[in-house]
């Protein structure tokens, strides 16, 4: 194992490592799953079962070295998957009040927002990354606004629009067909195709699909290199001078177990967030649980800017999920877990802490996806910083209570009153494409131009040629681990430092250069 700069305690196994749980064949290569019938949807199903009956009862799958056929996989790799940025316009939004309730509220609607694509699209599993692998992508959007007389949100780019048919959840559905107009003193201008007014109106938009709009040309889909959905009228009313920039970059940087590092930033906002990603799965059949490994230590949120929340730093913690539907082929996510949103730093003597509780779902009937939650105030280095549970909280520190629906609605009521607001209503959020380089101007660990010949294949339906070009990818891989260790060298991240044991990953040169990079050539898009 290689030890983590400035670490003693913690050890990170690299690609190089040994030690490591292993479900091989007899040659000590990865264990290959082949492909059963033509690849579609029973074939898949035969397989994933089979697989399943097997792993029952490892600690963690993850972990595991282990290579499925190319047709379980969904066209999109690991790194771009797992981004947090589905709404990238309300984490651009999270510094902009002067007030510190609302910083927090802002912070919560990023965390309902951050994982978006298990609403609009189906569960899928993505590509394993390869040890360097490495991602960014940047979005170009107006932020988040909230309305100066109801303190509701104003989405102004890529709303929902239900499409016919739609699943409760799991569905695609339309992207900004029609898109809220702001009124004169937010900023907004008038625009003909627009047909939703914002809730500054007082009213509800009524979210309706175009008819003469073709459903059949769309699908559910994950996001990625396959199929995105977008329009030119995504963002009609809003002014050029209102976008802000957003860059994501992160970089697999173990690979036994899989712990990836990324980056967020909007530099003409001031609001960064950093995260070490690292997934446990275990099966119980017929479902497998899913949750944060243990150098995941959540989603840290900073606001840079000058101002009021000047070094404030948010810690979102992950909650554990399960992925069930499986033995149906119709694959879909529950939460049962609790999570915690906790302020430090800025200036405050005190500070804001949220406990989110998602509630158990019901052997009977339909999942309900829903949670409820309180807004308090606690002082750093008590034991109210470490409360988990909503109970454990005295009515005196609480501030507002949350509840509500994460799959559809959020809403919130500040203590002693009866009125409720929104807090994010989902069903207005469509997934936001993301601005990719050409694979041309990609270099070989990059992923989308890493993992190309096997997107291409699955997106043909010819399961067999992928599954031979994914083999070839990850032989290739183990060639280079190979000599890497017969060299005598360790694997060193290019973008990110080694020493991340608070789960804080900081940018090498390299890593900012990047970032610099990228901000610089979205300004060419405009």
């Amino acid at each position: 194992m290689s030890a983590i700069k400035g670490s003693p305690k913690l050890d990170v196994p690299t690609d190089d490592d040994a030690a490591i749980p292993s479900f091989t064949d007899e040659s000590g290569a990865p264990a290959t799953l082949p492909e059963i019938g033509n690849g579609g949807d029973e074939s898949k199903l035969r397989v994933l079962l089979g697989l399943l009956k097997k792993l029952v009862g490892v600690k963690d799958v993850a972990s595991l070295r282990l290579s499925l056929p190319a047709s379980l996989l969904e066209p999109i790799p690991n790194l771009e998957y797992w981004q947090y940025a589905d709404r990238a316009d309300i984490f651009a939004a999270i510094g902009d009040s002067p007030d510190e309730f609302e910083r927090m509220l802002s912070v919560l609607r990023f965390s309902f927002s951050k994982e978006l694509k298990f609403v609009r699209a189906r569960l899928g599993k993505p590509y394993n990354s390869a040890l360097g692998e490495h991602f960014r992508c940047s979005w170009r959007l107006p932020p988040l606004l909230i309305d100066k007389d109801t303190k509701e949100p104003i989405v102004r780019t890529h709303v929902h629009v239900p499409i016919q048919g739609e699943p409760a959840y799991g569905g695609q559905g339309g992207s900004g067909w029609t898109t809220p107009v702001l009124r004169a003193e937010d900023g907004g201008r008038s625009s003909e195709t627009s047909s939703i007014r914002s809730s500054a109106s007082g009213k509800k938009p009524a979210l309706k699909p175009q008819k003469s709009f073709d459903m059949t040309s769309l699908r559910q889909a994950i996001p990625g290199p396959g199929v995105e959905v977008g329009t030119a009228d995504a963002e009609a009313g809003v002014k050029d001078g209102e976008k802000v920039t957003v860059v994501f970059l992160c970089e697999q940087t173990s690979h036994h177990p899989p712990v990836s590092a990324a980056y967020y930033y909007c530099p003409e906002r001031g609001v960064e967030a950093v995260c070490v990603d690292q997934i446990t799965a275990k099966v119980s059949f017929p479902s497998v649980r899913l949750g944060p490994g243990p150098q995941n230590k959540g989603l840290f949120v900073r606001i840079l800017r000058d101002g009021p929340g000047k070094g404030e730093e948010y810690q979102i913690s992950h909650p554990e999920a399960q992925v069930n539907g499986i033995l149906k082929g119709a694959y879909y996510g529950t939460i049962s877990d609790q999570i915690n949103i906790t302020c430090r730093g800025g200036e405050g003597k005190t500070q804001l802490r949220a406990i989110v509780e998602y509630k158990d779902e019901s052997w009977i009937g339909k999942p309900r996806f829903l949670l409820d939650g309180v807004i308090y105030r606690y002082t750093p280095g008590e034991d109210s910083e470490k409360w988990t549970r909503a109970k454990q909280v005295p009515d005196a520190k609480i501030v507002a209570h949350i509840e509500g629906s994460w799959m559809k609605s959020i809403r919130y009521r500040m203590k002693g009153s009866k009125e409720w607001k929104t807090l994010l209503n989902l069903d207005e959020l469509a997934l936001i494409p993301k601005l990719v380089r050409p694979l041309d101007e990609q270099d070989a660990q990059e992923s989308r131009r890493l993992w190309d010949p096997v997107t291409q294949s699955l997106l043909a339906k010819n399961w067999g040629e992928a599954t031979k070009q994914k083999q070839a990818i990850e032989q290739r891989q183990r060639d280079i681990a190979a000599k890497r260790k017969a060299d005598g060298e360790e694997h060193k991240s290019l973008f990110f430092e080694a020493d991340y044991d608070d789960g804080r990953p900081r940018l090498t040169a390299e890593g900012r250069k990047a970032v610099e990079e990228e901000i610089e050539r979205v300004k060419t898009l405009d």
